[in-house]
C-alpha cells in the first residue's frame, strides 16, 4: 500500500502483522514521528523503517522518535530497503 499524505494513511484500514510501515521523516500535513504517534496512539504496532533524505540535527532528533527499526538515507539501494524491511518484519509487530 502506498499513500499520497499522512491523512490517507491515518484514514486506512491497516493490516495488523505481517506488514512494516515505511515512514518518510519529512513529510505533507505532519513529520513522521508525528504521524508515528497518531498510528501508535490508534493501536497500530507495526514495526517501522524510516527514510530521510536529510541529515540536519533537527531530523536526527526526530528519527529516535519513530522507533525504527532501520533508518535509511536518500539515495539509497533498492536492496536496502528490501533488507531493512526483512529486518523489521522478522521483529514483528511492537509492543506498547
Amino acid at each position: 500500500m502506498t499513500f499520497e499524505r499522512p491523512s490517507a494513511v491515518l484514514a486506512a484500514t491497516l493490516p495488523v502483522r505481517d506488514a512494516c510501515l515505511v515512514i518518510d521523516i519529512h513529510l505533507p500535513e505532519m513529520d513522521g514521528a508525528e504521524l508515528y504517534a497518531a498510528l501508535r496512539a490508534a493501536g497500530c504496532m507495526l514495526p517501522v523503517v524510516a527514510i530521510t533524505g536529510a541529515r540536519d540535527e533537527a531530523t536526527q532528533r526526530l528519527i529516535p522518535r519513530l522507533g525504527a527499526s532501520a533508518t535509511l538515507y536518500k539515495p539509497f539501494e533498492r536492496e536496502a530497503l528490501i533488507q531493512a524491511v526483512k529486518a523489521a518484519l522478522s521483529r514483528g509487530p511492537d509492543r506498547p
